[in-house]
């Protein structure tokens, strides 16, 4: 499953925009598309501020506060795919910047064939980059389900949970079951994760806290996992 969203403050350029990339994906993709469309900037924040899962994000910075709000964006979602939606009256100064690192560019007024050139090339750029990660092995952990694969960036994932014979990863605030053991995700995962009770397994770069007197561990976005006794050991050289 592809997760994008599209944001435009014009919704007839919004409409025509999922219109065409819907088309491309039935065409270059087997993966089912969640398209989420969104015209208002404060809705825009709010969903974003649920920290969704995101593979590609189609942005208007027509607004110098949508200009500001995406540096911010970048930064949690390194590794989405981004196009700009711009005019002749923003200055490429203000968005064509490295913390920014846009993927690829749309200047309206566009007409449907532009949009259609421009998006075609954004999405078969982001599907080998996706295949090139696969095949090294690299970036994401990957859930195969009924309706396609789920990608999810490492940087994203809090921790991984085993309970009711199912493994549920969390990130952020979304959490995906799959069917697996502990002890073969455990040997499969990079160096990143560590394991610290027999039921859950961290990522090192999530750690916000380590209470080892109380026998938990303090994440990002608020949340505590347990630290069991046989792995205390491991984790106290974290933070060596």
């Amino acid at each position: 499953m592809v997760s994008m969203a599209a944001y435009d403050e014009n919704r007839a350029e919004l409409k025509e925009l999922k219109s065409v990339t819907k088309e491309l994906a039935a065409r270059l993709s087997e993966d089912r598309w969640c398209i989420e469309q969104i015209a208002d900037f404060r809705q825009l924040r709010a969903y974003l501020e649920k920290t969704p899962l995101l593979d590609m994000l189609m942005y208007d910075v027509t607004r110098p506060d949508a200009r500001d709000y995406l540096r911010r964006i970048r930064k949690e979602y390194r590794s989405a795919g981004l196009l700009i939606l711009a005019d002749k009256n923003t200055s490429p100064m203000t968005y064509m910047k490295p913390d920014i690192h846009a993927d690829s560019l749309l200047l309206k007024p566009w007409s449907r064939e532009q949009a259609f050139e421009v998006l075609e090339e954004f999405i078969r750029e982001y599907l080998r980059a996706v295949q090139s990660s696969q095949e090294l092995g690299e970036q994401f952990y990957i859930i195969d389900t009924k309706e396609g694969s789920i990608r999810i960036p490492y940087e994203r994932i809090c921790y991984f949970e085993a309970r009711e014979k199912k493994i549920y990863v969390c990130a952020g605030n979304e959490e995906f079951a799959f069917y697996h053991t502990i002890d073969k995700l455990a040997e499969e995962l990079p160096e990143q994760f560590i394991r610290c009770h027999r039921g859950f397994i961290v990522n090192k770069f999530k750690i916000r806290k380590i209470m080892l007197s109380q026998n938990i561990i303090c994440l990002a976005d608020g949340f505590a996992v347990p630290l069991s006794r046989s792995y205390k050991a491991d984790v106290k050289e974290l933070g060596r």
